[in-house]
């Protein structure tokens, strides 16, 4: 049982579980993409926050392919965080789509490296490594997330529903969750 958190605010919360699951998942990232992964946890919580256009991931892609910079880099970003919280927090949801988790992560890490390209290029770089590193290391970043939903769910872990659960997505999180229960794991199945 986990005591009451002492946050005073959503944000607050959130920054301190990533910087927890980090720790626990000894992922190297800078603060500051720490912090946007903190930031986008928030907003994404928010009920208040306007409900974007349902469009696809390839939707996006194409609306973003032939916009201005600033469009661009806003449709790219969307793209990537949507990837990311997806496969992050909700990565159950896709067993019932035709849709992989490598589709989601191949489509996130390039998003994200196109808006690096566009800051770097447009906007002198007003993120610094941000956009970089949630495209070098999207899988790490997804670790993180997937690592705060877990530990948000109160119920001990069943390594059965773990291992069934890293059969159909591969998430490397619940993979070194069941490294650390003592599993030798095979090369995942939808690894291409």
């Amino acid at each position: 049982m986990t005591g009451v958190s002492t946050t005073t605010n959503l944000f607050d919360y959130f920054n301190d579980h990533v910087s927890e699951a980090r720790g626990e998942l000894s992922i190297q990232l800078s603060e500051d993409t720490g912090l946007y992964l903190a930031s986008l946890m928030t907003e994404r919580a928010r009920t208040d926050r306007p409900s974007p256009p349902e469009t696809t991931l390839a939707e996006l892609h194409a609306s973003a392919a032939n916009a201005r910079p600033a469009d661009q880099a806003r449709a790219y970003r969307e793209l990537g965080d949507r990837s990311l919280y997806k496969l992050g927090y909700f990565r159950e949801s896709l067993q019932r789509t035709p849709v992989t988790p490598t589709y989601y992560r191949d489509m996130g890490s390039a998003a994200y490296h196109r808006v690096d390209q566009v800051f770097k290029r447009w906007f002198a770089d007003a993120f610094g490594p941000v956009f970089g590193e949630l495209a070098d290391q999207f899988g790490d970043c997804v670790g993180i997330l997937g690592r705060i939903r877990d530990k948000q769910d109160e119920s001990p872990d069943d390594i059965t529903l773990l291992y069934q659960e890293w059969l159909k997505t591969g998430a490397e999180d619940v993979a070194t969750r069941l490294r650390a229960r003592g599993l030798v794991l095979p090369r995942w199945p939808g690894t291409p």
